[in-house]
C-alpha cells in the first residue's frame, strides 16, 4: 500500500481497517492534523473546547509568544514572509490591494509602521466603491520622513 502523506510503500496493521498513513512520525502527524481540521470543521463542540483550552492556556502563560519572538527573530522574519503569501493567496482580486479611498488623497504623507508614504493615483478604472481609487504606494522623503 502507498502512503496518501510521504509516497512511500508500507505494509497496512492488519488491525487498522483502511490504513491510508504509514508509521513515519511526519506522516502520522500529517494525519492527526487532517482529522483536527476536519474535527474543528464539523464539530462545534470540539471546537469550542479546543478555543477553551488554548484561553486558559494563555492565561497561565502570560507573555509566552511575545518572550517567544523576541528569542527567536529568524522565525518572526519568516513567519512574516508566510503570512504575506497566505494573504496574497486569500486575495481573489490581486488589484485589491492597492485600494484606497479618494479622500485619502487630500492630506500629506501617510505611515505605516514608521515609514512615510506618498499615494499617487494611477487610474487602472480598477474601482471598489464610487469613492475609491488605485493608488500606487511609494516611499516619502519629505519633512519629518526618517530617510
Amino acid at each position: 500500500m502507498i502512503c496518501i502523506h510521504c509516497g512511500k510503500n508500507f505494509s497496512p496493521n492488519p488491525r487498522i481497517r483502511n490504513q491510508r498513513y504509514c508509521s513515519d512520525s511526519s506522516c502520522q502527524k500529517a494525519r492527526r492534523a487532517k482529522w483536527s481540521r476536519e474535527k474543528m470543521a464539523k464539530d462545534p463542540d470540539y471546537r469550542d473546547n479546543k478555543k477553551s483550552s488554548q484561553e486558559k492556556w494563555l492565561k497561565r502563560h502570560r507573555g509566552y509568544y511575545k518572550k517567544y519572538r523576541a528569542a527567536h527573530s529568524e522565525y518572526v522574519k519568516r513567519n512574516r514572509l508566510l503570512q504575506l503569501m497566505r494573504n496574497s493567496r486569500r486575495r481573489k482580486n490581486k488589484m485589491s490591494k492597492m485600494i484606497a479611498k479618494i479622500d485619502a488623497l487630500t492630506g500629506g504623507p501617510f505611515s505605516r509602521k514608521g515609514e512615510l508614504f506618498k499615494l499617487i493615483p494611477q487610474g487602472y478604472g480598477v474601482i471598489a466603491k464610487m469613492n475609491s481609487c488605485v493608488v500606487k504606494l511609494i516611499p516619502y522623503k519629505g519633512l519629518g520622513s526618517q530617510g
